[in-house]
């Protein structure tokens, strides 16, 4: 009797405090969210309306996710007590980004055709690719900062957010799982791409 060895899972050691969103069922999207709102906000009857919009924006975020089949979903609200933070972090293997049966599986020769292709998928990406280290071997990062106007009580103001994608070959495969952090601390992206280095340097594959 055969048995097949489940697949390595992404895993991080994560600084601060970050709330894990169930994406199996909106029914356990909503427990989550609402499980994370009320941690963050307690259960007063005047922070009823912020917990409402923050149970509003993060639905949305676990529905994209979902939708778009994510393996994870985890949200971060603080560095440390007293000291807030706004991240994501979403993980994904795309099913298109499986190299050619004519490689082999070593990660360097299955990154280094990913950072041949990557000018033809995101120009604008592939002019920001740089290599990082994780546990296991080293990762292709990314990135790029949006804007967007926003309004609030009448003023306009600028929102850029830092969106940082790491490409990670998968042990013994030919794939790619793509972690993407995101955060609307843009206007400091270099620190923050230090912080997400720093995340990614303590992950690693382990098995299922």
């Amino acid at each position: 009797m055969s048995t097949v060895a489940a697949e390595p899972r992404l895993v991080f050691r994560m600084i601060g405090t970050w709330w894990r969103i169930d994406l199996s069922s909106p029914e356990a999207v909503a427990a989550s969210v609402k499980a994370m709102a009320t941690g963050v906000l307690g259960r007063a009857d005047e922070r009823a309306t912020a917990r409402a919009r923050l149970r509003e924006e993060f639905t949305r975020a676990a529905t994209a996710a979902a939708d778009a089949d994510a393996q994870l979903l985890m949200i971060q609200t603080e560095l440390g007590p007293g000291e807030p933070m706004s991240a994501t972090l979403t993980v994904f293997e795309h099913e298109r980004m499986r190299m050619s049966p004519a490689l082999g599986t070593g990660d360097d020769a299955v990154l280094a055709v990913f950072e041949k292709s990557l000018p033809m998928m995101d120009a604008a990406g592939a002019s920001t690719a740089v290599r990082r280290r994780c546990l296991d071997s080293e990762v292709v990062r990314v990135h790029r900062v949006e804007e967007t106007v926003e309004i609030e009580d009448g003023e306009r103001f600028t929102q850029r957010r830092l969106v940082a994608q790491y490409w990670y070959p998968v042990p013994g495969s030919k794939r790619l799982l793509t972690a993407v952090f995101s955060t609307p601390l843009g206007d400091i992206p270099h620190t923050l791409l230090s912080y997400f280095d720093a995340i990614v340097a303590a992950s690693a594959f382990r098995d299922a």
